[in-house]
């Protein structure tokens, strides 16, 4: 691409009108950059300088692209020069745009798991040992039949897996599984979708064509057909629910003293046993969250936070990327401890944690979930206030 129109796109990424494509694009782009040791000591003075967030102020931007800038003309000699009038300028070259493009992006935190995607086989620290832990292969999940049945999805072949009274319970091409009900029954059964640590995403779609993807660590309790007055399911772990319309039977979702009440709509519920808080992000429509004595009406873009007690906090203005970013493939962490970063890994790759040290260094990062664990561990570590070992799947913090 010519040098001009990555310029174009840096522009973009500084005033935030990139488009997703175009800033996946970049981060692709700067991939093809040689000189990695000179690129990441950037990237470490710019962290310094700067402290890497969700947004970079303009006036820091430009220093920051000044800087970079000035930086590649030391370094780039023997590049061609512009003539203005009667002097003679330099002129930005590709290297100097691949440089600008890499730690922009790195300090806005967008891209920054491309990055670490080269194959040098110098890029992993040495701090972080040769052995690796790789990103779940397959799902791993296991349905629970209502008589106690056990059914790993994975070893089960494509077509009919079980028959529960008048329904079917269909395995599809891509793996996901679909509850076909042909008729009526008096008789509420249960079946229990559980997704294991170290697992993919599961999908089930439900008798009423209501659609839940499931985290790992998670599981979902429900009837295999509706035929109460609610519609209700309980969770573990981390869902993301949309919910076909029936008006006159109410979608019920719930978490211990917590319950989601809705008719038909679109919202994430992040409910781990091991996290403080219960939190439910609506996307579309609108749910009625319960909790204690308490109730509250979301609106799409607003969250409901629920502390141990039962109480409710409501946000404006969700980071529904963030919220989402582990049904789209990514880790997506703002102002986040170490100790919450890597819940969030142990449970993806199914890690023993053990922490010999914490640093109070909060991490704003975006990294894509299908890279080993080292290169995961290699962008946390930039900060130098975070160090790792990894034996076996076992991962040792120190500070």
């Amino acid at each position: 691409m010519p040098d001009q129109n990555i310029a174009t796109l840096i522009d973009r990424l500084l005033n935030g009108s990139i488009t997703p494509a175009e800033k996946e694009f970049l981060a692709k782009w700067i991939a093809y950059d040689s000189d990695e040791k000179e690129l990441h000591s950037m990237m470490e003075r710019a962290w310094s300088d700067f402290k890497p967030g969700q947004n970079l102020p303009a006036e820091k931007a430009g220093q920051l692209l000044e800087s970079i800038l000035h930086r590649a003309k030391e370094n780039d000699t023997a590049q061609p020069k512009a003539i203005h009038g009667d002097r003679i300028g330099w002129r930005p070259s590709i290297r100097a745009y691949q440089w600008a493009a890499a730690v922009l992006l790195f300090v806005i935190v967008t891209g920054v798991g491309f990055y670490f995607l080269r194959k040098q086989p110098g890029a992993i620290p040495t701090a972080i040992a040769r052995r690796d832990v790789l990103p779940p292969a397959a799902s791993n999940a296991v349905l629970t039949l209502a008589n106690g049945q056990t059914i790993v999805l994975d070893s089960a072949g494509k077509g009919n897996i079980a028959i529960q009274r008048t329904t079917a319970i269909i395995k599809q091409g891509d793996g996901d599984i679909a509850y076909r009900t042909t008729g009526k029954t008096d008789d509420i059964e249960y079946n229990t979708l559980t997704v294991p640590r170290g697992s993919r995403i599961a999908h089930v779609t439900l008798s009423d064509g209501t659609r839940v993807w499931l985290n790992a660590g998670s599981s979902l309790r429900y009837p295999v057909s509706f035929n109460g007055q609610d519609r209700q399911v309980s969770v573990t772990g981390e869902s993301y629910f949309e919910v076909a319309q029936d008006k006159a039977h109410p979608f019920v979702v719930s978490k211990g003293n917590c319950a989601i009440k809705v008719l038909g709509t679109h919202f994430n519920v992040n409910a781990y046993d091991e996290e403080e808080k219960i939190k439910v992000t609506l996307l579309e429509g609108s749910v009625k969250v319960i909790s204690g004595a308490g109730n509250n009406l979301l609106l799409p873009g607003q969250m409901a936070v629920m502390n141990a007690g039962q109480k409710m906090e409501i946000l404006e203005n969700a980071d529904i990327e963030r919220v989402m970013a582990w049904k789209n493939g990514y880790f997506n962490f703002a102002n986040a401890d170490i100790r919450t970063v890597l819940r969030e890994l142990s449970r993806w790759y199914d890690l023993e944690l053990v922490f010999d040290d914490v640093t109070n260094e909060k991490f704003h990062v975006e990294i894509r979930r299908d890279i080993p664990l080292s290169k995961v561990l290699s962008i946390l570590e930039m900060t130098d206030k975070v160090h790792f070992n990894i034996s076996g799947k076992k991962v040792t913090v120190t500070h």
